[in-house]
């Protein structure tokens, strides 16, 4: 028979053991584990996994990679604006503004000047010395508008330092990318920005033509009283008591009140004759820019005298205006020469070259300090080294040139060569060059006549501003020189026009056919680019869940500084050419914040036990900064909500996903909010960003926004409201864009079917996933998978408001032949004096109403202020390797895998604390009422005894 204590005894070791069986499973497949994985997500208390503390961590080794093979690429696409109706747009009518692309790139960037430096962003009282990853970037890239080989040799030292071995690497060869219909050379019309920063300068364009003959002090005489300048002060900063001219107004009244003999001045009209020697020369230079026809022969002239335009003295039958500009998509990608700039921007700040020179120097040594950037600091309008630029494009563009027929067609591809200078003027339009190639002829006919008279009257010898003597055979930057008494100073000189990308120095490998040198393309950026270095906070303090683990993959610094000036901020409508200088302006600074995109402040394990995944897909509830260099300041990301029917967004490895989430940003982007970014804008959903920009002291009107106004007003796709000018509706945009990515054929604004679709905000809204911006992120680590940047730029036309623009009140029209600004006018002529009134009213000049924008001589009607896309891009980024997914896919396959064996643990602790407690308990509560407690065999009946009584 089984005791019923030792039954008992075993219920209670079977209850006990599977306790503790539970209990040790429990701590070190649970409690144990959950604790190594969600130490090993945040670093162990030092903010996340791909922190960067040691000198030897992955994270350090990936960033800092030079194996272009491994190390994550960006792919580009571009997409522009070209103006279908230029003239049309010029003269006050709707711009249809047709979108063009994408254009594709990949590009490959590697980290140089590497250091791992102290972290502004850590509160520990011993700060790491490795707190932030410290680098400047350099660029290289791939065109893709072919198949493309390409190679490498560069190799990361020990200390962080480049070397450029003779072994190279072959890259995967990057596909075509680029539609059929698409090239490279594609044209694209639209406003020119850098001559757009150079109007701000200047002011206006009725300014800017004066300036090329006068002193600005000179200008701001005009009808003060003071005498006509002679012809020796005129442009003399020392003769400050004399006018430029006299205005059109004031001379045809001195003229009747004194029987028809002209006063003894200028009529500033004469400099605006579309046939004198200034008109002339601008519409030529336009021409050679690209810039757009807008008037032809038979057309009134400007200075307003009645007559009809014929022809410059060029022999031109149309005038060019450099306002709106046809470049290929190549040229605005990587920068083009301009012959406009190159010598318009030189004549009109001689002036202030002189006033910055503490001793005085002759005219030739002037120009050749200013043709060679030796005074950029002192000048408002950046002029470079135009002398040497000249010569470089030279190299590329002289062979395209002929004799009486200009220069045309394109310089030899970046792939067709080795030379460094060429490959960054690789395919640029050659036309600018004309006027360097015009140096040849005009100089030496110069030669001949001194030849014959060394003292000959009108000719001076020329001189090139990099000190050679181009001029004998391919033509140079003139400082000076004169043929038969024009002035050849900054003839020929051609300036510099960066690009919206990079330069690039991607050229031929002469070691492998067809094949592109990265190596050497990246060498050559950090010789010759200014290195601007970033540092990103990879290694935070010790600790769990401390403040400064939120800034885990944020920017410290950003090119260079830990703050940058956005915009400056007016309280005006829209950007003003005064707004910099202003002392009403209030400069918007704002610190460097926000991740760069490739990690994020981590969550940690927060699934279950048991789970396949180590995140839930759900992001912290808290806006995400990231830093959008373009912007000059962070933009909030959060995350997008859950999906239809829970879908989870995932990011893969080698055979095996993790779920991630998706954040985009968020829906007040640059939207205004009081003084902060986007104030001094009448819409929301742009950002200014062209008070820094360019290379001139008073910026440009330019906006940063999401890729077509997404997120913004709807007022942007129309833009027709005109009454901040004074003038009725109109003068709008019609954005409009393929239906399809195959050829759209040419634009038809009447054609009943079109190929184009008109975009609206309607249709923005419905296909937002193709135009916002959005990182894919893996939660618990913090790590940045994938990322699709989506942003644009518009560029504007200055105002000219006479009300706030004194200078603006030269291009008054007295005859009501302007649209815009009547009150102003009004208020300007009831200002005068009674008989001048009265006067004017004889003379039929009594209306005066002003140009509609700072191009306030050859494209009057066209109104400021309207925002006129220029493209959008999309860069595409892979952060994550697929060894770092596959790593966070084997984590979670250990925690599933301890969550299993809990699992059965548990099955098998349920059945043995069933069999325990029933040992136990059967035995306490039946151990005297049932047999099967004791032997089988059945006892034997009892006996009866009876008793008998005697």
């Amino acid at each position: 028979m089984v005791n019923g204590k030792v039954i008992r005894g075993g219920g209670f070791l079977v209850i006990v053991g599977s306790y503790i069986w539970l209990d040790q499973t429990f701590t070190n497949n649970v409690v144990n584990k959950a604790k190594t994985v969600y130490g090993g997500l945040i670093g162990g208390g030092l903010g996340s996994m791909y922190n960067a503390c040691s000198s030897d961590s992955d994270t350090l080794k990936k960033l800092t990679s030079v194996s272009l093979v491994e190390k994550p690429h960006s792919d580009l696409k571009y997409s522009f604006y070209s103006i279908d109706n230029p003239k049309e747009y010029l003269d006050g009518s709707n711009a249809n503004v047709i979108e063009k692309g994408p254009y594709a790139l990949r590009k490959y960037s590697v980290a140089h000047e590497v250091a791992q430096t102290p972290s502004s962003l850590t509160s520990a009282s011993s700060p790491d010395p490795n707190g932030n990853l410290e680098y400047s970037t350099a660029n290289v890239y791939l065109v893709l508008d072919r198949d493309v080989a390409s190679t490498s040799n560069m190799e990361r030292n020990a200390d962080l330092s480049l070397t450029f071995s003779d072994t190279k690497m072959i890259l995967p060869t990057a596909k075509r990318a680029l539609a059929s219909h698409l090239s490279m050379n594609d044209s694209i019309v639209n406003l020119s920005p850098d001559y757009l920063s150079f109007l701000g300068v200047v002011n206006d364009e009725v300014n800017m033509i004066l300036s090329l003959k006068c002193t600005s002090e000179q200008i701001t005489n005009i009808g003060s009283g003071k005498s006509q300048c002679t012809d020796n002060e005129l442009g003399d900063f020392t003769a400050s008591n004399c006018a430029c001219c006299m205005m059109d107004d004031d001379f045809e009244l001195a003229k009747s009140r004194n029987t028809g003999t002209p006063p003894p001045f200028t009529n500033c009209n004469s400099y605006f004759d579309d046939e004198g020697p200034i008109m002339s020369m601008l519409s030529l230079l336009a021409s050679h820019d690209g810039g757009v026809a807008i008037k032809s022969a038979g057309e009134k002239k400007y200075d307003r005298s009645g007559n009809n335009f014929s022809s410059t003295i060029y022999g031109q039958t149309q005038i060019h205006t450099a306002l709106i500009q046809s470049h290929s998509v190549n040229d605005l990608m990587f920068g083009f020469p301009s012959a406009y700039l190159g010598r318009v921007a030189f004549l009109s700040q001689i002036e202030y070259a002189k006033r910055s020179l503490s001793s005085a120097f002759g005219k030739t040594e002037l120009a050749k300090r200013m043709l060679t950037g030796q005074v950029d600091e002192d000048l408002p309008f950046k002029l470079g080294n135009a002398a040497r630029y000249t010569s470089q494009v030279g190299s590329v563009c002289f062979s395209a040139c002929e004799d009486g027929g200009g220069c045309s067609g394109y310089a030899p591809g970046r792939h067709e060569t080795t030379n460094v200078d060429k490959i960054k003027l690789g395919g640029i339009n050659c036309k600018p060059y004309t006027t360097t190639f015009d140096t040849i002829a005009k100089c030496k006919a110069v030669d001949a006549a001194l030849q014959i008279n060394p003292n000959a009257d009108g000719f001076e010898m020329c001189h090139c501003a990099d000190g050679s003597d181009d001029w004998t055979n391919k033509g140079c930057c003139l400082a000076s020189g004169m043929h038969n008494h024009n002035d050849l100073s900054g003839q020929g000189c051609l300036f510099e026009v960066a690009g919206i990308v990079d330069p690039n120095y991607a050229g031929l490998d002469m070691s492998i056919a067809g094949a592109i040198d990265l190596g050497t393309a990246l060498q050559t950026w950090i010789d010759k680019e200014v290195s601007e270095p970033s540092a990103e906070f990879l290694c935070p303090a010790a600790g769990l869940e401390i403040d400064e683990h939120a800034k885990f993959g944020h920017y410290d610094s950003f090119a260079g500084s830990d703050e940058h000036i956005t915009y400056y901020h007016t309280g005006n409508d829209r950007i003003r050419q005064d707004d910099v200088s202003s002392a009403e302006s209030k400069a918007h600074t704002t610190a460097v914040s926000g991740s760069s995109g490739k990690y994020f402040q981590p969550k940690g394990l927060f699934v279950k036990v048991g789970t396949s995944q180590i995140s839930d897909g759900y992001p912290m509830k808290i806006p995400h900064p990231v830093y959008v260099p373009d912007a000059k300041r962070s933009v909030d990301f959060v995350f997008e909500g859950v999906r239809e029917k829970f879908v989870r967004n995932k990011i893969c490895g080698t055979d095996t996903c993790v779920v991630s989430a998706r954040l985009k940003p968020t829906a007040t982007t640059f939207h205004k909010s009081g003084d902060t970014d986007g104030a001094g804008l009448p819409y929301d959903g742009l950002q200014p960003v062209g008070h820094v920009k360019g290379p001139s002291d008073s910026g440009r009107p330019e906006y940063l926004h999401q890729p077509l106004f997404f997120d913004g007003d709807e007022k942007l796709y129309s833009q027709e409201d005109c009454t901040y000018v004074e003038r009725g509706d109109g003068n709008g945009i019609k954005i409009y864009r393929p239906k399809s990515d195959g050829d759209p054929g040419a634009f038809d604004e009447s054609a009943s079917e079109s190929t184009y679709q008109l975009v609206e905000k309607s249709y923005v809204d419905q296909n937002s996933d193709d135009f916002q911006s959005h990182i894919d992120i893996e939660v618990a680590t913090g790590l940045g998978a994938r990322q699709r940047m989506r942003f644009g730029t518009s560029y504007s036309i200055w105002e000219c408001n006479p009300t706030s623009h004194n200078k603006c009140s030269l291009a008054v029209g007295s005859k009501g032949q302007n649209e815009c600004y009547a009150s102003a006018g009004s208020s300007a002529f009831d200002g005068l004096g009674v008989l001048d009134k009265n006067d004017l009213t004889t003379l039929g000049r009594n209306n005066f109403t002003y140009p509609c924008s700072a191009a306030n001589l050859i494209t009057p009607r066209v109104v400021a202020g309207k925002i006129l896309p220029m493209y959008w891009f999309e860069e595409s980024t892979i952060h994550a390797t697929t060894g770092e997914i596959d790593a966070l896919a084997d984590i979670a396959a250990s925690y599933s895998k301890a969550g299993n064996v809990m699992i059965r643990v548990f099955a098998f602790f349920t059945i043995g604390m069933f069999l325990g407690f029933s040992m136990l308990f059967l035995c306490l509560c039946f151990e005297k009422k049932h047999s099967f407690m004791n032997s089988e065999t059945p006892s034997a009946p009892a006996t009866k005894t009876e008793t008998t009584n005697a």
